[in-house]
Parts: C-alpha cells; structure tokens; sequence
C-alpha cells in the first residue's frame, strides 16, 4: 500500500467515528453480522478436531474498536487477546468503551511485528480497493506466517457476487486458495456461510505420519 492509502483509510475511518460513534457501521459492518464473521474465524482454532489449549494468544488484526476480545469472553474462551488496527482513532474508541483491552495502534505490514502469536486473524481488513490488492495480501500472509505459531484466517469478499461496489475489494477463492496452499498444505476455506464472503484458514500444525493423515485426524481412520 502507498502512503496516501494508508492515510485515506484512516481518513475514511475518523470521519465514520465522528458521524455513527462506536457502532459496526464506523467498521463498515451495514448489516447485523459481525458476530458470525468472529464466530467462523474463532471456532476453527477454539473448537472442531484439533483446539488450541491453555490461554492462546491472539493476534486481532485490523482490530477496530477489539469487539472480537469482548465476542470471546462471552464465549468464555480462554484468549490472550491484543488488537493492532491502522487507526488511532478506532483503538481510542475502543480503549474508552474496553478499557481492559490490549488494543494497539500501528501499521504492521509496514513495521512488521515485535512478538509471535499462537494464532492471527483478521476480519474485514482486506475489503477495500487498493492500487494492487494482491500484493497486500501477499505480504499480509508472509507477515501472518512469520509471527504465528499455529497459524492464521482471514476473511474476504468473494468475487463470485452479484454486485459490486467501486470502493470495495472482491478476492478470487481459488487465487487465495492457491496462495495459502503456498504457506501450509493443511489449509481450509469456508464459503458456505454467506453467499458473498469466505474465510480462508492456513494451520501450520501440519505433522503427519505414516498414515498421512494429519495427527488430530489419525484416531478417526481406526
């Protein structure tokens, strides 16, 4: 991303908060759910064949208010959450309204990151339109990829739509597919629960023995 992108997002983002407050409509979130984009993106890594034990970390990036730490606790899942978002104005929000949380203002695909976490996730921050989008998400995998420990998911706007918006970002499953095989090659994508949007799961948990069935699935083949 240029310089003057990262500026007109947080532009974007300041003038949102000043005219709707704390609200989904400052994120960009029109329609009420939020909730199930946190509940695909956490569900895979707190609950299904192969749970992550003990308070994992997580990396909430492009936190916006940290509204994903608050989902978690009143799932009663055991997280070690901090939040980076590119607008200071959205973590200020956030840190008024969730004083408790470990919420961060940076730009981590420029300055990288100072600490790896257990897992990493992002909801929503790859829908806006970019000069070259793919290269955002490029780097945003090798930078997930490099400062996590089990692995990361991201969610995006499918390109398989019925309309589009000027402004917005619609990823093509099968390229993202293709990118996150690149990274590990236990991989899982989800575009069964919006008929616009996916979820993409790259798990660096990958061992797998003589069976070639990766570890949490082998007592499933007896």
């Amino acid at each position: 991303m240029k310089d003057d992108e990262w500026d007109r997002m947080r532009a974007m983002y300041a003038a949102r908060l000043a005219e709707t407050g704390y609200s989904p409509e400052t994120l960009g979130w029109t329609k009420p759910k939020h909730r199930l984009r946190y509940k695909i993106l956490v569900d895979y890594w707190f609950g299904g064949p192969d749970p992550l034990d003990g308070s994992a970390s997580l990396l909430d990036f492009g936190c916006g208010f940290g509204d994903l730490a608050v989902y978690c606790a009143a799932r009663g899942l055991d997280v070690d959450y901090h939040g980076i978002d590119l607008s200071e104005d959205l973590v200020a929000a956030g840190r008024r309204v969730f004083p408790h949380l470990d919420l961060e203002a940076g730009s981590p695909i420029e300055d990288g990151l100072d600490r790896v976490y257990d897992v990493i996730v992002s909801s929503g921050a790859h829908n806006y339109a970019l000069t070259d989008n793919e290269a955002y998400i490029r780097r945003t995998f090798e930078l997930f990829d490099a400062s996590s420990r089990c692995g990361f998911a991201i969610n995006f706007l499918s390109d398989r739509v019925n309309h589009r918006n000027a402004g917005n970002y619609y990823a093509s499953p099968a390229w993202v597919l293709d990118l996150a095989l690149s990274h590990s090659r236990r991989v899982e994508i989800r575009h069964d629960y919006m008929p616009f949007e996916f979820t993409v799961f790259v798990d660096k948990r990958s061992d797998f023995g003589d069976l070639t069935v990766f570890a949490p699935f082998e007592a499933d083949c007896g």
